[in-house]
């Protein structure tokens, strides 16, 4: 038996949480044992799908900016469980100092992977950038494996005498492709369910946060209605963010044309029911939106800062001007249809086989995945 411990500074419903839920439902491999690990657990709809499939979840204080008792409580879970892989999930350098702890305890495979490109702006933002350029040039070192979802999360999280020394492995945030495949039955039955007939929708996915920028989304519609008086905005997901977007959508005029459609354990449905798909992102580690929405046909509109890694076939590329973006999204047309084609390299199988190869874990016949 295996004893993987996937580590989260926090687990909610996010990008993350969603890339470790598809990859660790779709592993199977008998001699491997898997937890979560996080400093804080919160409600997630990913988490009854994992404890379904054995995975136990493990809180440490309770509290991400309690880094010494995380910390402490950290280095007395490792010494409980007593792991062969630490699969820390990160998106800042100060996390990379679980790498230093598990080394001390003995921990073998010592993989970072990094989900980020940047932190978020705040009046701490320049403190928490001196923290994570320090912390990444302490830690990097004391990773067996650096693994990264695109070049620029890579150099965001990693210093760079090492990624000159040793390079990174480039591990996509994979899919089902299958399960995102265009169903034009269910899309009809979707947007009667959400009122969406005679609508055209230009939908997002994402956590209502200032990275993925959704207040621009409003701006963009504001001048989508002027082209197109039946556009109207699906939001997935939900997120602090969330009262900021209710009001800016009252002032402009346009709540009436915003459904906030929160987070979904069947996404692919909010997917089939939308005609556009928009990204405006202000930094991303990958954007696998990006790929469910190709994956479901969609056209997809993105800004600049989504990385080259996910930009496949059917993604236009715009700066972030609201006029432009409301008559690039507008002049689509047709309904969705299949890509498939396009993100053979994006199929989940193919990015379990990585990972569990990353694990060291062995295959139903006995050999490694390596093999």
């Amino acid at each position: 038996m295996r004893r993987v411990c996937c580590l989260c500074e926090n687990w909610a419903s996010g990008g993350i949480e969603s890339f470790l839920c598809s990859v660790l439902t779709r592993l199977d491999v008998p001699a491997l044992e898997v937890d979560i690990a996080a400093a804080q657990l919160c409600d997630s709809v990913f988490t009854d799908r994992l404890k379904a499939r054995g995975v136990r979840f493990y809180e440490l204080s309770g509290n991400m900016r309690n880094v010494g008792e995380n910390h402490r409580r950290f280095r007395a879970l490792l010494r409980e469980r007593h792991y062969d892989v630490l699969h820390l999930n990160a998106f800042q350098g100060l996390s990379l100092a679980y790498l230093r702890i598990a080394r001390e305890e003995g921990v073998p495979v010592r993989i970072a992977h990094s989900h980020n490109t940047a932190l978020r702006k705040s009046a701490t933002r320049p403190i928490k950038l001196a923290i994570h350029s320090w912390a990444r040039e302490r830690y990097t070192k004391d990773a067996t494996a650096l693994w990264a979802c695109s070049g620029d999360a890579a150099a965001f999280l990693f210093a760079a005498h090492e990624l000159d020394k040793r390079g990174f492995q480039f591990i996509p945030n994979g899919i089902d492709v299958d399960r995102f495949r265009f169903d034009p039955a269910a899309r009809e039955e979707v947007r009667r369910e959400l009122g969406l007939d005679g609508r055209f929708v230009i939908g997002h996915v994402g956590r209502l946060c200032c990275q993925k920028n959704q207040g621009f989304l409003l701006d963009v519609l504001a001048e989508a209605v002027k082209h197109k008086p039946e556009a109207v905005l699906l939001l997935a997901g939900e997120g602090e963010d969330k009262p900021a977007l209710e009001e800016k959508a009252r002032r402009l005029g346009i709540a009436d044309r915003v459904l906030f459609a929160g987070v979904s354990e069947h996404i692919e449905r909010l997917y089939w029911a939308m005609d556009a798909f928009a990204f405006p992102s202000l930094f991303e580690g990958f954007g696998i939106a990006v790929i469910e929405a190709r994956a479901a046909g969609l056209p997809v509109v993105c800004s600049e800062h989504v990385p080259e890694e996910a930009r496949v076939a059917g993604c236009r590329l715009l700066p972030l001007d609201a006029g432009t973006w409301a008559a690039e999204i507008t002049a689509l047309s047709g309904a969705p249809g299949s890509a498939a084609a396009a993100l053979a390299g994006f199929e989940l199988a193919a990015v379990a086989e990585q990972v569990a190869a990353g694990y060291g874990a062995e295959r139903g016949d006995g050999r490694s995945w390596r093999d």
